[in-house]
C-alpha cells in the first residue's frame, strides 16, 4: 500500500512537471517579433467614429490591418451571450501573388494579470447556444405542465430568448471572421470575432480596462493596445440614428 502511495505521489509530481506553462500561470511569452501600434509611428493611425467606434489602423509595404472596437463594449458584452467580448478586424493585402491570413487572433487582458484568450470557434458558439436553447426548450414545457397558469409567462419568455438566439447563430454564421488566401483579386478578409471572458483570472469588469490585440502572422505579431471605457478627449459623441 505504502509503494502504492509513493508511486502515485511521483506519478503526480511528473504530471505537474510536465504540464504546459500555460495552465500554471496566466502571461505568455512572445514567440515572434511584433510590432505595436502607436501614435503618430509611420503607418499607424487613429479615428473616432461617429457610429461611436474607435478604428485603428497600422500597415506596412504589403498589408494594412484594422482594429474596430465599440466603445461601449464593455456593457454590451455583459447583455451578450455568455458575456463574449468582441472586436471587428480587416486584413488588406497589397502585394503581388498569394498570402494565406489564418485569422489568428488572440486578446490580452492586461488588467486582469495579463491573460491571454484566443478567439472562440463561431462553431462551437453556434453548437453550445443551440444546445442551451433546445434545453430551455424542454425546461420551459416541464415548467408549463407544473403550472400551467404560467404559461404566457413562460412562454414569451422562451420566443423571446429564441428570437435572439437565432439572431446571435445568423450572425456567427454570416459575419464572423474566417481564414482566407489572400491576392490582388482578393485582397481582403474581414468580420467579427468573440473572446471568452468566463475566466478565473478574469473575472469582473474594472471601471478602467486595458487590452493588447494580438493579430499573430507567420512572421511576427500585430499588436494594438486599447482601452475602454474612452476618457478624457477620448469621450466619443454618437452620431443619432437619422
Amino acid at each position: 500500500m505504502r509503494s502504492s502511495r509513493i508511486s502515485l505521489l511521483r506519478l503526480a509530481l511528473l504530471v505537474g512537471a510536465i504540464l504546459p506553462s500555460q495552465f500554471a500561470h496566466p502571461r505568455k511569452k512572445t514567440e515572434f517579433p511584433s510590432v505595436r501600434w502607436t501614435a503618430g509611428a509611420p503607418g499607424c493611425s487613429f479615428e473616432r467614429g461617429e457610429d461611436g467606434r474607435f478604428r485603428w489602423t497600422m500597415s506596412d509595404k504589403d498589408l494594412a490591418i484594422t482594429l474596430l472596437v465599440d466603445s461601449q463594449e464593455l456593457i454590451k458584452s455583459r447583455r451578450r451571450f455568455y458575456h463574449v467580448f468582441g472586436v471587428y478586424t480587416s486584413v488588406t493585402y497589397k502585394g503581388q501573388g498569394n498570402f494565406d491570413y489564418d485569422a489568428n487572433l488572440r486578446l490580452d487582458f492586461v488588467s486582469h494579470h495579463g491573460i491571454v484568450e484566443g478567439y472562440l470557434d463561431p462553431s462551437e458558439l453556434q453548437n453550445r447556444l443551440q444546445n442551451d436553447l433546445d434545453t430551455l426548450v424542454f425546461e420551459t414545457e416541464r415548467q408549463i405542465k407544473k403550472n400551467p397558469g404560467a404559461k404566457d409567462e413562460k412562454t414569451a419568455y422562451l420566443q423571446s430568448y429564441e428570437k435572439e438566439g437565432a439572431e446571435f447563430i445568423e450572425f456567427l454564421t454570416s459575419q464572423y471572421l474566417e481564414s482566407a488566401t489572400l491576392n490582388p483579386g482578393n485582397p481582403e478578409a474581414h468580420g467579427w470575432v468573440y473572446f471568452g471572458t468566463r475566466n478565473k483570472w478574469i473575472g469582473p469588469w474594472k471601471e478602467h480596462e486595458d487590452f493588447i490585440l494580438e493579430v499573430r502572422m507567420k512572421d511576427k505579431i500585430w499588436q494594438f493596445p486599447f482601452s475602454l471605457p474612452p476618457s478624457g478627449d477620448e469621450l466619443i459623441l454618437r452620431k443619432p440614428p437619422e
